[in-house]
Formats: structure tokens, sequence, C-alpha cells
């Protein structure tokens, strides 16, 4: 039999088979920003007059994206990140590694997720799975954070995915104190992520104040509930393939009761979705599947145009909306329509921009 480390390990590199190779998106369900419109300002502004950066940890970032993170563990997967890590830092956006479980279970998996030894200009997020922290203390958090010198740690919550996984385990008992705790006793920001299912607004409600931020990786776009179905070969996913919150309300959810940052995650694929997501409050947006693929076919090259081309078409976008940066975005009118109208109705969202006095 395997042990833990060589399982995890062989894990990782069938996710990355599965995204690339088979059909993984949701099917019917979307993110549904196609039922958000940002009004224009009605100023003519040139898209070379748009300023697009942003900060994040007080540092200047090209734009409010990041790369989620998605690999790690494992030979190959060295490969994959270092290119990500190249072109991030060319692009000056940051960068998620995936769960670092297999470092913990296998210190000398460390260099797979070491991307500041590659390019150390880099603003990188650490990840492991709010579940471990029923195993793992606080000091072996650190630990693995200093390893790889995180700024940040992704927690991941992740039941749909562990319920259909053949390995997953399902115990959360315990879990929401022990990421309390670790939060008020780590060096880096804590952020609390979804793997594709979306966070709703009583979860969101119980940890304001508490972390750093919320990323809600929503549904419509990749759903590891499916990932995981392919892995399992058993009916169970298929029935729930499509569960979770669509990222757009999950978004307004979490943003009416959490005061810190709320990140969109979750089907990102356009700079109309990172646009319409700013203007309805994230923080930051991210990209997974999209820069995987771009990995896949052109290396660091080819995740560094996807990058720019992203970057590019949110400026066009800013520009023909009529808005010089990101600030001014975010105080954007916006309009719902759809069934996104009516279930933010059903979900009781009161959602308030003093500056720009308007409540949905």
């Amino acid at each position: 039999m395997p042990d833990e480390s060589e399982e995890t390990q062989r894990r990782k590199i069938e996710h990355i088979d599965i995204i690339l190779n088979k059909d993984t998106q949701y099917h019917d369900k979307t993110t549904m920003f196609e039922f958000v419109e940002v009004v224009p300002s009605g100023k003519k502004i040139d898209s070379g007059d748009v300023d697009a950066s942003s900060t994040l940890l007080n540092k200047k970032i090209s734009a409010p994206i990041f790369i989620s993170g998605m690999t790690g563990g494992h030979t190959a997967t060295f490969e994959i990140n270092k290119k990500i890590a190249v072109a991030a830092a060319r692009a000056k956006i940051p960068m998620g590694v995936g769960s670092q479980r297999a470092m913990v279970e296998n210190d000398a998996l460390t260099y797979t997720y070491d991307m500041k030894k590659i390019v150390d200009d880099l603003i990188l997020i650490g990840n492991i799975g709010a579940s471990k922290l029923l195993k793992y203390d606080n000091k072996t958090v650190q630990k693995m954070l200093d390893s790889i010198n995180a700024d940040m740690l992704a927690l991941h919550t992740n039941p749909g995915q562990e319920s259909v996984q053949p390995e997953g385990d399902i115990d959360f008992k315990g879990v929401y104190g022990r990421i309390c705790n670790l939060a008020k006793n780590i060096k880096q920001p804590v952020i609390l992520k979804e793997v594709g299912n979306g966070i709703s607004k009583e979860v969101a409600e119980m940890f304001d104040g508490k972390i750093f931020a919320i990323d809600v990786q929503g549904a419509g776009g990749t759903t590891w509930i499916g990932v995981e179905t392919y892995r399992s070969k058993g009916a169970y996913g298929k029935a729930f393939w499509d569960w979770g919150i669509p990222t757009a309300l999950s978004v307004l959810e979490s943003k009416s009761v959490f005061s810190g940052q709320v990140w969109a995650s979750g089907g990102i694929r356009k700079p109309s979705d990172v646009v319409k997501a700013l203007a309805i409050g994230a923080g930051m947006c991210g990209v997974a599947k999209p820069v995987l693929m771009s990995e896949n076919r052109g290396g660091s090259e080819g995740v560094y145009a996807y990058l720019t081309d992203m970057i590019d078409g949110i400026k066009k976008e800013m520009a023909a909306l009529g808005f010089r940066s990101v600030e001014e975005l975010r105080n954007a009118d916006v309009k719902f329509g759809g069934p996104l109208t009516s279930l933010m109705r059903q979900r009781g969202l009161k959602i308030r921009n003093e500056r720009r006095g308007q409540s949905y």
C-alpha cells in the first residue's frame, strides 16, 4: 500500500491531467456575471489613460487579479509552478500555490512550492486545507509558510470535493475554532477560500473580524466535485456536479456581512468578469484554469501572454465604461437582472455603498 505522501503526490498529477483533458466545467450553472451590468460613467477615456493597478500587502500590482493556487507537491508540478511564478513576477501579479499538505508529509517536496527561490519579487500565497488544522498545530503551519517565505495563507474549505474524493475526509468538526485561533497566532494574513462551490453569507458572517479575506471561489467555472467524480468513477458526484453558489451571488452575499476583503474567483474567464466583480465589491479576482491551460500550451511565455492580455482587456473595458482607475470602478453604478435579482431578493441582500448611496 502506498504511504500518505505517495498518495497525495499521485492525486496532484491526476488532478492536473483531469483539468487539462476532461470536461470539468459546471453544466447547468453559471457565475451569473452575465446578469451584472456596470453603468457607464459617461466620461470619454482612452485605454492609455486607464490605471488598472492596485495594491496588496502595501505592494503595487499591475491589476487586482491573482493566480489562484493550483499545484505543487510533485517533481512534475515543480516545473509548472516555476513557469507560472516567472510569468507572475514579470507581470507583477500575485501567485498562490496548491495545497502544501504534500510538503508537510514529506519536506523533500518543499522545493516544488518554494517559488521565491526562483523569483524573489513575488507575492506568494501559501495553501492548506482547513480540515487539516485538526491535525496540524499552529507551529507546523507557521513552519510550512516560512519554509517557502509565503506572504499570505489560503485555507481551503472543500466539503463538497471531500465528500466525492475517494480518499476524502469529511470531518470538519472543530475547524471553525481552529481557523480563528490560527489567524490570531501566525504572521501571515489568512484567507478562507472555497474550491468552486461558493461561500454563503451565513458562513461569511461567522468570520467577520476573524480573518483578512474571503475568497468565494464560487460556482460557474471548474467543479472539483466533477474532478473527483472522474477519479472515483461513481454516480454520486454526477448528482452533485452543479452544486454550489454562483460566483457573483457569493460575492454579493459575502460583502453584505463581511467587513474584510472579499475576493472573486470561480469561473473568472474574461476581462469583463473582472470589471463586474470589482464593481460589485470584490477586492481581488482569481484565475486558475486559464493559467494552467496557458502554461500547458506555451510555458512561462504563454502564461505571461495570458496575464498581459487580461490586464490590457481590463483597461480597455474600463475605458469603454469611462473609469480611469480601479477606485473609480469600485464606485460605479451597477444594475442586476435575470435570476440573480430574484436570488438577491430571496436571500435578503442589502448592500449599500455610502459613496454612491445605493442599496440593492
